[in-house]
Formats: structure tokens, sequence, C-alpha cells
């Protein structure tokens, strides 16, 4: 009875050390960016938001699906003497991230396209190192790292707040590259910690086996991120960077689902992952409407906040607002069938469904492109993220796996996004 309660209050603690965390990462990753934006312009903002955007997507290829790898050879595999390979990967990523920096400060390319490296360089390496953290049990800490970008965004936000500072890109973009440089020393100062082989026996014994197992996760990974994180890219080349700030604003507010349903997926991720037809419907469901209420919680708060970070400008634009809201749990749901897809064994599958529907996207949206709005572009991407969901419920359906209560709920919020759109025309 005694080593049962024991046990017990282990668990107690180790689920409030990792609520604390999560809530320290995702409360900054939050709140950052929507602060950020009382310190620059909206085409400023607009640039920051496109680079990050693009480094989210160009970092599934940097990272060469290593983050995805790793707990099959470390875990799986129990090839604990592969992890020297994974810390590696710091090594060329440092010397490519010193010449980056020198490029940039001898004036070789702008801030955009520096940022975009920037973001492409720190989040392969987050992810990685977030992957080998939780794998080994340290998933308070891979929060964490997880949330490194929006650290640096916060420090460069209490330095430009008192100092009234009106360079807030340019000091972002410096503490990027300090940071950056920190983690590529970070990885290698790790690998000669446990290097037990000489780096040609490294490349020739371990990085091909990895490689081979992981670029199978790059088009997996890019499919998908390309779906659900490009919105501000084609915002950016159909409309520009201010829109682009613009749309970001909104975005991060109905970013409060990424955090439900972060939470969510880590605290229940057995229950979610593993559970069988019927009961994964109703887990599923209950995900979803949680994240809409989220959404809509903070919804009502959305015109006084707007209001304050743009200052004088008049964007509080309710109708858009309420489309992403709509769209946030289609996102949920591709995020979470993902996961059983590739349980099931049908990436293959998904990835030609879900690949089409990339290519199509952004076809509709050259066709469109005189008539193209925020709004219309929310509508346009809330209907593929929904075509994206009933893909991935169609190619489940052939395992057994009815998701009916989802498929009604996801018939609803495209309705809704139609009639949200079609009423404030």
């Amino acid at each position: 009875m005694e080593a049962r309660m024991r046990n017990k209050w282990i668990l107690l603690k180790k689920v409030e050390q990792n609520l604390a965390f999560f809530a320290l990462s995702k409360g900054v990753a939050f709140l950052a960016p929507i602060f950020f934006l009382k310190f620059v312009t909206l085409e400023e903002y607009g640039v920051v938001e496109f680079s990050y955007a693009f480094g989210s997507v160009t970092a599934v290829v940097a990272s060469l699906g290593l983050a995805g790898a790793y707990p099959y050879f470390i875990l799986k595999r129990e090839e604990h003497e592969k992890r020297q390979a994974f810390l590696f990967y710091g090594v060329p990523v440092l010397i490519l991230s010193v010449v980056v920096c020198l490029l940039r400060w001898c004036g070789v390319f702008q801030v955009q396209v520096s940022m975009i490296l920037l973001f492409t360089l720190i989040f392969a390496l987050q992810r990685i190192y977030s992957a080998m953290l939780k794998s080994e049990g340290k998933g308070y800490l891979g929060v964490l790292v997880d949330g490194g970008y929006y650290f640096i965004l916060t420090a460069a936000i209490l330095i430009v707040w008192p100092l009234h500072l009106t360079n807030a890109v340019s000091l972002l973009e410096g503490m990027m590259q300090v940071y950056l440089l920190a983690l590529g020393v970070f990885y290698l100062w790790q690998f000669l910690q446990v290097r037990t082989k000489s780096v040609r026996a490294i490349i020739h014994e371990d990085c091909g086996e990895i490689l081979r197992f992981s670029v199978h996760l790059i088009i997996s990974g890019i499919v998908i991120y390309w779906l659900t994180s490009s919105a501000r890219i084609y915002i950016k080349y159909f409309l520009g960077y201010e829109q682009v700030g613009v749309y970001s604003l909104y975005y991060r507010f109905a970013g409060i689902s990424v955090i439900i349903y972060l939470f969510l997926y880590i605290a229940f991720f057995q229950k979610l992952y593993m559970a069988e037809s019927r009961k994964m419907d109703l887990y599923y469901l209950a995900v979803m409407g949680l994240v809409l209420g989220g959404c809509l919680a903070c919804f009502l708060f959305a015109p006084l906040l707007s209001r304050f970070f743009f200052g004088g400008t008049n964007v509080e634009n309710i109708r858009l607002f309420l489309l992403l809201i709509l769209q946030m749990p289609l996102w949920v749901g591709i995020s979470l069938c993902e996961g059983v897809v590739s349980r099931e064994n049908m990436v293959r599958q998904m990835n030609i469904r879900i690949g089409a529907l990339v290519l199509i996207f952004p076809v509709v949206l050259f066709l469109i492109r005189h008539y193209l709005s925020l709004e219309l572009f929310a509508l346009v991407n809330g209907i593929f993220f929904a075509l994206a969901f009933g893909s991935q419920m169609l190619l489940l359906r052939r395992k057994g796996i009815v998701l009916r209560k989802c498929a009604w709920f996801a018939s609803a919020l495209l309705i809704g996004l139609v009639v949200v759109y079609y009423i404030g025309c």
C-alpha cells in the first residue's frame, strides 16, 4: 500500500511538473507574438510572421526527419549508441549557421532571407533535441526547447519596451543569430561528450541507415506542415506583407486552440492514440469541441485586444476571426488523425490524398486572385482543411475506424464557414 501511494505521489509530481513547464512555454508562445506587434509596424510584423511560417515548413526538410527517427532507433530498437549520430547533426548546422551570419553581416542578403534561414535552422535544431528529451522521459524540458524562439522573442520585447527602441526587428534578428549559434555549440558540446566513434565511422555506419528510415518522414511532414502552416506564405505573395500582419494577429488569437489541443494530446496521449473506433470518435469530438469553445472564449476579447495592439489602425475584423475560429477544430482533427493513420501504417496513402490537396490549393488561389481578400482566403483554407480531414476519415474507415460524430461536427463547421463568410458580404 505504501509503495502504491509513493508511486501515485511521484506520478502526481511529474504531472504537476509537466503542467508547469507546459503552461510557461505555451503561455509565452501565445502572448509574445501578440505583444511584439506593439513595437513594430504591420509590414514588419508581416515579415517576421511570413519568415516564421516559411521557416516552419523548410525546417521539415532541413531536419532530415531526424525528430521522428530518434524514438524509432533509441526506444524501439534500443540502439543507444546512435544518439551520437543525431547529435552530430548539429556540427554541420553550426558551420552553416556561422556562414549565414557572416553573409548577413556582410550585407549579402536582406532581412527577409536572413529571418527565413534563421527560423529554418533554429526550428530544425529545436525539434530534434526536443524529440530526444521527450524520448528520454524529459518531456517537460522538451516543451521548453520547443518554445525556445518565443523566449528569445520575449527577451527582445523586454529590451525594446523600457528603452523605447525603434529597431525591434533588427534586435530580434541579432538575438536569433546568437541563439542559433548557441544551439549549434550546445550540440557540438553534447556530441563530444558522448562520441565513441570517429566522425567517418558515424557517417558511414550510422547516418546512412538513419537517413534511409527518416527520408519518408520528410515527405509526410512537409505535406502536413504545408497544408496547415502555409497560409501566411500565400497571403504574402497574393496580398503583401501588411495583410500577413493583419491575418497573423487574428491567427495568433485563435492560436489558443493549439495550446488547448497540445495539452489534451500530451495529457491523454494513450487514450487518444490507442482507443477503439467508438471511443476514439467521442474523444476526438470532445477535443475539437473544447478547442472551439476556447477559441470562442478568446473571441470575446478580440476587439479590445486588437485595438490595443494595433494602436490607431482600425483592423477589427470580426468575420475574419470567426472564420479562423471555425477552421481551428478542423486543423486539430487533421493532427489527431495523422497519428492514427501512422499507427495503421497508411502514411503513404494519406500523403497522396493530402498532397493532391496541397497542389490544388495554390491553383484555386491563382484562379480567384482578382477577388481574393483575407476573408475569402480564410474560407477557402477552411474548406481545404475540411477536405483533408474528410480524406483522413475515409482512409481510416478502411481499417474499421469510423469517426461518424467527428464527420458530422466537421460538416457543421464547414457550413458555419460558408454562412459566416456570406453573411458578412
